[in-house]
């Protein structure tokens, strides 16, 4: 470890010699913080709390890891057993100390190893900018480093900068700076110091007004680190044109470790700065994986020159291209650029203007070579029922999709029944968002019974949410889940749907028919949710028969019989004689385990039945046990 940093006033020497003599209500303002110095001084942290926050106030008063900083706190001590903890991970910095007050605390923490993680949500000043490089210099711990929530206007960026240059930091792998209203120029400023930082792995700039000059700079530095760890990459653009573009590509061939890209926000021109891109894609060391382009007004001929570098990039295996102006010949360029993408998982193409039959049916034809791919999103695309029939046309021999999103197009009846036949037979899909087609009547909803009832139906969870359901399409998915075991979360409207009394009574008859006990047993078990979130809007008969399935699991059916027929008749098991009856105490035994009582006295009621019933049986049976235990008991004797 580097040299002690020391205060004017105090060094690590005095507060060493009078540790033993002070008393922590001596040195804070209450009885939390004089609890957070104990736990300091002995590392007497629990598995759940091992962070504390420097904040103004408490706005919780039970919040056991904000260290309230008032006049009276001593923030000398209060970093002195900061340095000496061996088993603190996180520190948050929620207020401005002051010049002499984060001198003070910097003595102390400068000496601390077991701090991985550092969240500053103030402007802290320019002392404590220079106090926390001078810890990272010393401490070989921190990892992550994030300044989230608070303006970094021009003197603030100055003084991160500053930090960020003073010297590498070999520990720190992650920097985040998210919704700071960093302004372009001050990040330049914090780019061009991340030079002295090539053993970044993750750095994330969300939310900010990041342009041209950030951008370039951004850029300048990828392109100038030396063997660069730069894994991740996610950042929020404004207005960059291709020359910024195509220095930050060429910054980031230079990171050959590259493997996840997140770049969104407003782009002003067109196919010459993505060609770049291209280059990025086609170069021999990369290893893309995940590729987001959200927001960028990428048409026709930013696709192609997208897809040139698609074509050589095999690892790819995520690709986000929402939010653009596609259309169907960018979507037809881009399938052409993934015809090799074997390794494609994830394909996010929503809200892209309108796909029709045309580049849909091209979309199909990557069921074919895209094995791998898991899911596929095309909302908000204008899709008719002719170009979900040139969909589904693709998906009925080969489609191992589990989650597709179709929701908010323009999908009827017709649609619905075109996108089962194409499903019938995939055992594969688990996730389906139809929600936003208020054109599909019950007619359409009926279909789904098919796919529903299909032996390899693995769904389980659909979206129909802000649909016109009504009473006749809530009666027609509750029959057509009848039977159904792989169906979780049924997620619609509970307000807006249109279902009333009558139809909510349908799905209340298809998680528990009361109308007999064999019934209730073959009743739909596997049902945890309908509605959209924790049930709410249900009505609470269905919520409660929802919850037990939440509860119970493996014994919900059990649970269902028992509260649903308070007097079972037992005549139809008296053939079974006394071995039924062990397995009926059994079951209640668990019941009871799980009410913590017996429910309306059943039990005794069914001992009671099967003695009557049987009376002889019983009492030659008691007495023949009897007469076999004497028998034992006099061969022992003997």
């Amino acid at each position: 470890m580097k040299s002690r940093v020391l205060s004017p006033c105090r060094d690590i020497d005095y507060y060493e010699a009078h540790e033993q003599d002070i008393r922590l209500e001596d040195i804070t303002s209450d009885d939390i913080n004089a609890e957070i110095l104990r736990m300091l001084r002995y590392d007497d942290w629990n598995d759940l709390v091992n962070l504390i926050n420097l904040s103004r106030e408490r706005t919780n008063f039970g919040d056991s890891s904000r260290f309230a900083i008032r006049e009276n706190d001593d923030c000398g001590w209060l970093g002195y057993f900061i340095g000496k903890s061996q088993k603190l991970e996180m520190m948050f910095f929620d207020y401005f100390l002051g010049r002499e007050r984060i001198d003070a605390l910097m003595v102390g923490l400068c000496c601390n190893q077991s701090i991985q993680r550092i969240q500053v949500d103030r402007d802290i000043g320019e002392a404590g900018f220079r106090g926390l490089g001078n810890f990272l210099g010393n401490n070989q711990s921190v990892k992550h480093m994030n300044f989230y929530s608070f303006d970094i206007g021009s003197e603030c960026a100055q003084n991160i900068a500053s930090m960020f240059g003073q010297c590498q930091y070999t520990s720190l792998k992650h920097i985040e700076i998210c919704e700071n209203n960093l302004h372009d120029e001050e990040f330049a400023q914090i780019a061009a110091a991340l030079a002295v930082q090539p053993q970044i792995e993750e750095l994330v700039l969300c939310d900010n007004i990041i342009g041209r000059l950030g951008c370039i700079a951004l850029g300048s530095t990828l392109k100038s680190w030396r063997a660069p760890s730069l894994k991740k990459l996610y950042i929020s653009i404004r207005d960059i044109d291709d020359e910024c573009i195509q220095v930050m590509a060429a910054g980031m061939i230079n990171c050959s470790s590259l493997s996840e890209l997140n770049l969104s926000g407003r782009y002003l021109t067109g196919e010459v700065g993505l060609r770049s891109f291209a280059d990025v894609f086609q170069s021999e060391s990369c290893c893309m994986e995940k590729l987001c382009l959200s927001e960028m007004s990428i048409g026709f001929d930013g696709a192609s020159a997208l897809a040139a570098g698609f074509s050589r990039c095999s690892s790819l295996k995520s690709l986000n291209l929402s939010h653009n102006i596609l259309g169907d010949a960018g979507l037809d360029a881009i399938v052409a650029g993934l015809a090799n993408s074997s390794n494609l998982e994830e394909l996010l193409l929503s809200s892209n203007g309108t796909f029709s039959s045309t580049g849909l049916g091209s979309l199909a034809t990557l069921f074919r070579t895209a094995e791998n791919l898991k899911e596929l999103s095309l909302a908000n695309n204008g899709i008719n029922d002719e170009g979900l029939q040139a969909l589904s046309a693709g998906m009925r021999n080969r489609c191992n999709v589990s989650k597709l999103n179709l929701s908010n197009n323009t999908i009827t009846d017709v649609g619905l029944q075109a996108l089962v036949s194409g499903l019938i037979n995939n055992s594969k899909l688990e996730n389906l968002q139809l929600s936003g087609h208020r054109s599909i009547t019950v007619a359409g909803l009926r279909s789904l019974s098919a796919f529903f009832q299909s032996e390899s139906c693995a769904l389980k969870t659909i979206w129909l949410v802000d649909m016109s359901i009504g009473d006749d399409g809530a009666s027609a998915l509750a029959d057509a889940l009848v039977g159904n075991k792989s169906l979780k979360e049924l997620r619609l409207s509970c307000n807006t749907s249109g279902i009333t009394a009558l139809g909510w009574s349908a799905f209340s008859k298809l998680l528990c028919d009361t109308s007999s006990v064999n019934n209730t047993y073959l009743s739909n078990h596997t049902l945890e949710l309908i509605g959209r979130w924790n049930n709410g809007g249900t009505p609470p008969d269905i919520a409660r028969y929802l919850e037990m399935k939440q509860r119970f699991v493996t014994q919900v059916a059990m649970v269902k019989v028992i509260t649903s027929h308070p007097h079972l008749k037992m005549e139809p098991f008296f053939p079974w004689r006394l071995k039924f009856l062990p397995l009926v105490v059994a079951c209640f035994d668990k019941v009871k385990f799980i009410f913590g009582r017996s429910e309306t006295g059943q039990d005794l009621s069914i001992v009671y039945q099967f003695v009557r019933g049987m009376p002889l049986f019983v009492v030659r049976s008691y007495a023949g046990e009897n007469a076999h235990r004497k028998r034992k008991r006099d061969e022992r004797e003997a």
